[in-house]
């Protein structure tokens, strides 16, 4: 199954939630530079502020991304998508990204909280950190300022 076969069954629903992941070109660790990783977090946050999307999670890897988002407005996940890519390149000054990405619509009956703390482990299980609070490239929509982010990954 190709790529196309894989946008098929795509629909822009207004407050679908999804659960989305792309990839750096070559795997590259492109956001192992402090500045790359915060000219990336600023196109993540800019689509929040045109209220294009609703983050819920997010977290940086040094060569991924994982979010999970509601849709806003009229945007379509890819058109989302494109965006985020497309002028995170350009701030990064050139080919930044694989062709495509993963999309998981959520159904009614999951756990986002659980969503969430799936992706928010990813550096913990990569063992780029020892725990959540060591890394700083993440948001997470039920965590208010000060909270102890490991406790949210506990079960």
């Amino acid at each position: 199954m190709g790529y196309g076969d894989l946008r098929k069954g795509r629909r822009c629903i207004e407050g679908q939630e999804y659960l989305v992941t792309t990839v750096c070109s070559e795997r590259r660790p492109v956001f192992s530079n402090a500045t790359n990783m915060r000219l990336f977090v600023a196109e993540i946050r800019r689509l929040e502020t045109q209220g294009d999307v609703d983050w819920l999670a997010w977290i940086v890897m040094p060569n991924h991304f994982h979010g999970l988002l509601r849709l806003k407005g009229n945007r379509c996940l890819p058109d989302i998508m494109r965006l985020l890519k497309g002028r995170s390149a350009r701030a990064l000054g050139g080919p930044t990204w694989q062709e495509g990405f993963h999309d998981h619509a959520l159904r009614k009956e999951e756990d986002r909280c659980a969503v969430a703390r799936y992706l928010l482990a990813n550096p913990v299980r990569a063992g780029i950190a020892v725990s959540l609070r060591d890394y700083p490239y993440w948001h997470c929509t039920w965590l208010a300022h000060g909270d102890n982010p490991d406790l949210f990954l506990e079960p």
